[in-house]
């Protein structure tokens, strides 16, 4: 685990040397362990370490002069014990015991397309050639991993955070990309290869990007697959699942480090907690407790611990608690993400991070297998279709105008973001519900100088319409738009910086490329049935958990938001949005912020939007003064 940084075609060794330490001071903190640079005319590596196997080796950049290759490389390679004896069979020599060893030997030997689709982990890596002057960037097949690059005078630069190609302004300019904010101002997150600065782009999940000679390829080498399904008994599937599980989880147990679980409570964190339970009798879980009874689900993780005979280490976290957090989190968190569960990952990584170098987490598991609430109302769907636009507005503009209790997942704050997909097609409405502005709060907020660039309709179909996606079933059609974008861009994206921030590697067994392309090919009567979600889950945890457990419905990992930008956040918030003086304000209307501000401290709910064009003031502000 670890953060990364480098460019093609260095002019000087010390022109390059002071590029290089520029890029890598703001990812210092993914690597606290070690640091080392590596420099010669074709290449310019630089490498922050987070030691977790074979503490002695592993060491990068990984050099060949005689081959003339170099691997920087972030994340896991599981099972990478065997890949080790397939190899030396091959007559190939290891210098070390470590995952990079055999990953950077398995791309010199096997190639880089024939080693992506043996491998199984969470990684982004670059890998240069220099006899045929070749770079390869590619991340893991669901996202765990960031890589960004950007291309500018025969050079390409490359990073493991936003930050490190930011930080070369002098190189890349530093200009806000319009549409990408209005991307964010939908959905949270800036989705697909764009960034919030112009020019500097994502690596996607599953992809395999070959830049040569300044010609560049690009590939999704995996790509998640929803059209075959497999014809296989109930009983059977819990069983295959079952034993996929527990190989994952096995595999992502080995480290040289001390391992823990991330335990809620809920289905998928307990099923990972008795299956490590299983293969290190001495593992530890990790739990927070909210000061508030309807964010906190600490109970069940308790109730969990006790049936499993495990060391719970539980942590209580207040108001203040959370305040401080988001302090580390608006200095640190470089792409613009507004999910506020980032500071509750946060606090529960720090705290992790006492005892633990790693931890394994239930992520995935909803996206996979329906386990979100809007998988619910798929039968709901096509007839809200149907209602016209203008009533949804109507009845979006009332709920925003009528005080409402500030409880996780009020009624009205339901009401206010169903009604958004009234008259959409089926498969755009949910995440039109997710967005954190309405159309008509974005059109109002924005400045007149920026409305004519602004068209909603335009963006969301360009966003998530995918004519071959269309074809599929609404359950699977709503399953990949949750894999490809809510997962890797906010859910993975969150607990990434929220743990790196820490020093703590986060491992997520359910997104092993094996039970990936299982929980796609299953029938979707084993995943959904009404209200029932993540059923095969249930089946097999009937197994060996408690009855309230399995049957637990899904409790988000949320903070008292509303209350809190009421109360101990007014002032903060208030002065940013309403200041003239962040990169994006030239954006926003001030007399319309500052009355949405005002009708929020009045009790009307408006704090997914206040808090989505806060963290994009704060993000973008932190990224100008690198």
């Amino acid at each position: 685990m670890c953060g990364f940084a480098g460019f093609t075609n260095p002019q000087s060794e010390n022109l390059a040397e002071n590029i290089i330490k520029k890029m890598l001071y703001p990812i210092k903190h993914r690597g606290p362990d070690s640091n080392s640079i590596h420099i010669n005319n074709k290449i310019a590596l630089g490498h922050y370490r987070l030691s977790i196997i074979d503490l002695q080796g592993g060491q990068q950049p990984r050099i060949d002069h005689e081959n003339g290759s170099y691997l920087v490389f972030n994340g896991e390679i599981y099972g990478y014990k065997e890949q080790a004896k397939s190899l030396m069979a091959q007559g190939v020599i290891l210098k070390d015991k470590s995952d990079t060893e055999i990953l950077f030997q398995s791309l010199k030997y096997l190639g880089v397309e024939k080693t992506l689709k043996s491998v199984d982990g969470m990684f982004a890596f670059a890998y240069y050639e220099s006899k045929s002057d070749t770079l390869w960037l590619a991340r893991d097949p669901a996202g765990e991993k960031p890589l960004y690059y950007s291309i500018k005078d025969n050079r390409t630069y490359f990073g493991s955070e936003l930050s490190c190609l930011v930080a070369c302004s002098d190189i890349l300019p530093y200009e806000i990309d319009e549409k990408s904010l209005f991307k964010y101002l939908h959905m949270d997150y800036i989705p697909k290869d764009k960034t919030i600065i112009s020019n500097i782009y994502k690596v996607l999940p599953g992809e395999l990007i070959k830049i040569k000679k300044n010609h560049v390829y690009k590939d999704l080498y995996y790509k998640i697959n929803y059209e075959s399904k497999i014809n296989i008994s109930k009983n059977n599937a819990i069983d295959q699942l079952e034993s996929l599980l527990e190989k994952s989880i096995k595999n992502r147990l080995v480290a040289d480090v001390p391992v823990g679980v991330f335990l809620s409570g809920g289905i998928d964190s307990s099923l990972i907690a008795y299956y490590a339970k299983k293969y290190n009798s001495n593992i530890k879980s990790f739990t927070i407790k909210m000061t508030n009874d309807s964010y906190d689900e600490s109970q069940y993780a308790k109730l969990v611990a006790n049936h499993l005979g495990i060391e719970n280490h539980m942590a209580e976290f207040d108001d203040n608690a959370i305040i401080d957090s988001l302090k580390v989190i608006e200095d640190k968190l470089d792409e613009p993400l507004s999910d506020p569960s980032i500071l509750p990952t946060f606090l529960l990584s720090k705290f992790a991070k006492k005892h633990v170098k790693v931890a394994l987490s239930g992520d995935g598991a909803d996206e996979l297998f329906c386990g979100y609430a809007p998988f619910k109302s798929i039968n709901y769907l096509k007839p809200l279709s149907f209602i016209p636009k203008n009533i949804g507005n109507m009845i979006s503009l009332i709920s925003e105008s009528i005080p409402t209790k500030d409880a996780y997942m009020s009624y009205h704050f339901l009401l206010k973001h169903v009604s958004r997909g009234f008259g959409w097609p089926s498969y755009l409405q949910v995440f039109r519900w997710m967005s954190p502005l309405s159309d008509k709060n974005i059109t109002t907020l924005i400045n007149e100088d920026f409305k004519s660039n602004y068209n909603a309709e335009s963006i969301w179909n360009n966003l998530l319409y995918n004519p071959k996606d269309n074809k599929l079933k609404l359950t699977d059609a709503l399953s990949k738009l949750f894999y490809d974008f809510y997962l890797p861009n906010d859910i993975l994206t969150k607990v990434d910086r929220a743990s790196m921030y820490n020093g703590l590697e986060v491992r997520s067994p359910f997104l092993s490329k094996s039970i990936i392309d299982f929980s796609s090919q299953l029938p979707n009567k084993y995943k959904i049935n009404h209200n029932n979600t993540k059923l095969i889950l249930r089946e097999l945890s009937k197994k060996m958990l408690p009855n309230n457990i399995s049957s637990r419905k899904k409790h988000g990992f949320a903070i008292p938001l509303a209350k809190m930008i009421r109360g101990p956040l007014k002032e903060k918030i208030q002065d940013t949005l309403l200041s003239k003086s962040y990169p994006v304000s030239q954006y926003f209307n001030k007399p319309e912020l500052e009355k949405l501000l005002n009708n929020h401290f009045q009790g009307i709910d408006n704090r997914k939007p206040i808090w989505a064009i806060y963290m994009l003031y704060k993000n973008t502000e932190r990224l100008s003064k690198l």
